[in-house]
């Protein structure tokens, strides 16, 4: 007989284990579980490099400011009302064969040298007679004539027509010459081109702003060179090959 009570004993304390178990702490329970390792970081994104956003850089200036603010910069006519030019701007000429491009009619040249009468002319010619007129003109004068230039007299400046010894155009046709007939000045009468005494001061003076002009133009024409420029200097930005002038 006592064979048979051990399984009841064994069932008993069955029980007694499971009740033990019910009532032990969650947390004993948990701490039976091995534990899992920590979780992995999720791959983050990585962040946008800070050049794709480039806060810190200061913003460069439009290449339209650059270009003004470096001298001798721009196009022909943004220089010459950067000079003190007075002109107008005027539409491009084509008449037949005679064309003028980048047309400018100027009335006065820096330090009030008035143009009588107005000249229709290329920006670029405008541009050399500026310098003409201050690098040489207003010194010769001076040296010369003790007295600044007020005016000049201007006989042809755009012309449609041929050279006077037929051919071929006349630089006049494409607005890129100009005849300078003579001047006025502050402190003493006008002087026209032409011949004067030889040991004149206004012989010494139109021979040097004649001489003067030869570095600036391509072409320089006065009295002797022949009888079409006996009253006049002519003054033409014609190009040629090697950079070849006529000065006479």
């Amino acid at each position: 007989m006592p064979m048979r009570r051990k399984p009841a004993i064994n069932w008993i304390g069955g029980l007694l284990a499971l009740s033990l178990i019910g009532a032990a702490p969650a947390g004993a329970v948990e701490d039976a579980v091995p534990p899992l390792p920590p979780p992995r970081p999720e791959t983050a994104v990585p962040p946008a490099p800070e050049t794709a956003q480039p806060a810190a850089e200061p913003a460069k200036p439009p290449e339209a400011s650059q270009a003004q603010a470096e001298p001798g910069e721009g196009t022909c006519i943004e220089r010459l009302a950067q000079l003190g030019v007075k002109f107008e701007v005027r539409p491009d000429i084509q008449d037949r064969a005679c064309t003028v491009r980048e047309t400018v009619r100027v009335t006065a040249l820096p330090d009030d040298l008035e143009i009588s009468p107005a000249a229709v002319m290329t920006c670029p010619l405008a541009e050399n007679l500026v310098r003409w007129s201050r690098e040489v003109l207003a010194v010769e004068a001076e040296k010369h004539l003790q007295s600044k230039p007020t005016k000049l007299f201007v006989g042809t400046s755009y012309q449609c027509r041929d050279q006077r010894s037929g051919g071929k155009l006349s630089e006049h046709a494409f607005g890129n010459a100009v005849d300078i007939m003579g001047f006025e000045f502050a402190k003493r009468d006008p002087l026209n081109i032409g011949t004067h005494h030889e040991e004149s001061p206004e012989a010494a003076f139109q021979k040097a702003v004649r001489m003067g002009a030869c570095p600036i133009f391509t072409t320089v024409l006065g009295p002797g060179s022949d009888a079409a420029h006996g009253d006049h200097l002519h003054l033409d930005m014609r190009a040629r090959k090697g950079d070849y002038r006529i000065c006479q």
